[in-house]
């Protein structure tokens, strides 16, 4: 039987035991949008020295003052002029221990020339009107199913915001899309520690049915929609070997009663064929250094570990990053210095972070033994992550690099980087600087538009 959650106050941070679900109230629904709580469930109030400010939305579109050709091109950064508050590097981060995680403590030790560039915090950007009121009425009637693994009665928006246990908030990492269909086409880049470069691309259309614009604003769930949180259609551009390989991909809304659903093209066979099942600890990247499931925080399903909710925190994460994938700005070589991408292009803010961890369940399989992921309050994408090996040796940190789009009026996940310590390599993708950038408000593609069959269809085009 589960246990009922436990939140008990610690300075700035809660813990939590047990995993349930509680029915929120009307009342602490009414909260959301309100003097304590904006509408995806973040904190109004800054913190204590300021440091933090209060959430007060200015903009839910291109800032005044500030051109921008549009979908594709880059978008201009509110905050370009600004210069770091803070420089960390080995011989000064630990005077700032309270804000760092794990990970980054480890980056400092392995690597003397690491640095960590930490900017004003800035929390100026609203939400777009639906997904505001998709996450109000998930927050009356969404529930966890079959272990955490699958969702009920969801609508579309941030599934819990007002998360009462570590899968809710788990979830909510997954549920930050406000598109309905949006493409890139983006590299990759396994960077080893002698200066070798290993490199893919690949052109990416993912559509959410959840989404759907001629729907009503709130109210339509998986009863009217189905059983798929997304559907994906992706055409290998590089490595040669690869290239013209195609994947159409139905992802489940639950993982226990339902199965990732996939086919690929080969262009050697002229086939279509039904993909084998991957995930879980499966090499991913070029130069594989992270898994399937690390890929946009946590892909795929939950039942190899068990979890637990550590608490909020005011951490130095990635936020804010326009300038990486400005190709005004710089070169690609720029970017990918050795052992890690060049601070100079990574912005980081002190923000509030909930913090999961997960560890191996009994008599389950994995490469990691211990995961942690970071949250971000006002956005819930995922911001950092750390896995642990089998000796519990810290072996890879993620960084995930988000900032707003104007298309669509919401933070999105763009940039990825998993550093693994033991080599002194790391892998980033999702970077579009020398492509154009993703177009996130493409009109909607339904399922029809990711069959089999109009793989076929595609394929011949």
């Amino acid at each position: 039987m589960n246990k009922r959650l436990i939140v008990t106050a610690v300075g700035s941070i809660l813990l939590s035991v047990g995993f349930a679900h509680a029915k929120v109230s009307e009342e602490d629904a009414a909260r959301l949008n309100g003097t304590d709580l904006n509408p995806f469930g973040g904190e109004v109030a800054g913190n204590a020295d300021g440091s933090i400010p209060a959430w007060e939305p200015k903009w839910t579109d291109v800032p005044p003052g500030l051109e921008y050709e549009g979908p594709g091109h880059p978008r201009p950064d509110p905050y370009a002029d600004e210069k770091p508050l803070h420089v960390l590097t080995a011989a000064n981060y630990k005077e700032h221990l309270e804000h760092l995680s794990e990970g980054q403590k480890a980056l400092f030790e392995r690597y003397p020339e690491y640095q960590l560039h930490v900017y004003p915090t800035h929390r100026e950007f609203g939400y777009q009107e639906r997904m505001a009121k998709k996450t109000r009425w998930n927050a009356l009637n969404t529930e966890l199913v079959n272990n955490g693994e699958g969702l009920a009665h969801y609508n579309g928006g941030i599934a819990f915001p007002l998360p009462q246990n570590d899968r809710e908030v788990l979830w909510n990492m997954r549920t930050t899309g406000c598109y309905t269909t949006y493409n890139v086409a983006y590299d990759g880049y396994g960077v080893f520690a002698n200066g070798e470069r290993a490199h893919d691309a690949v052109d990416f259309t993912q559509s959410h049915p959840f989404n759907n614009p001629a729907d009503p604003d709130t109210g339509v769930t998986e009863e009217q929609r189905g059983d798929r949180a997304v559907w994906t259609i992706s055409e290998r551009l590089a490595p040669p070997r690869t290239k013209g390989q195609m994947t159409v991909v139905a992802g489940p809304l639950d993982y226990k009663k339902d199965k990732r659903n996939a086919w690929t093209y080969d262009p050697g066979t002229r086939r279509v064929r039904k993909a084998p099942a991957i995930g879980y600890d499966n090499p991913d990247g070029p130069g594989g250094m992270q898994t399937i499931d690390d890929h946009k925080g946590y892909n795929g399903a939950f039942d190899r570990f068990t979890y637990k909710l550590l608490g909020r925190k005011e951490v130095y994460v990635p936020f804010h990053n326009f300038k990486f994938n400005d190709r005004r700005i710089g070169t690609l070589d720029d970017r990918l210095t050795t052992n890690f991408l060049n601070p100079e292009y990574v912005r980081f803010e002190k923000r509030r972070v909930w913090v999961v961890e997960g560890n191996l369940a009994e008599g389950k399989r994995h490469a990691y033994k211990k995961r942690r992921w970071y949250v971000e309050e006002d956005s819930w994408n995922p911001v950092m992550s750390e896995n642990y090996d089998g000796r519990d040796n810290l072996w890879r940190v993620g960084y995930f690099l988000s900032d707003y789009e104007y298309q669509i009026g919401c933070y999105q996940k763009h940039t990825q980087v998993f550093m693994d310590l033991p080599s002194g390599g790391y892998v980033s993708n999702f970077i579009s600087l020398d492509r154009k950038e993703a177009v996130h408000n493409l009109p909607y593609l339904d399922k029809e538009h990711f069959t089999p069959a109009n793989l076929r269809k595609a394929a011949k085009r």
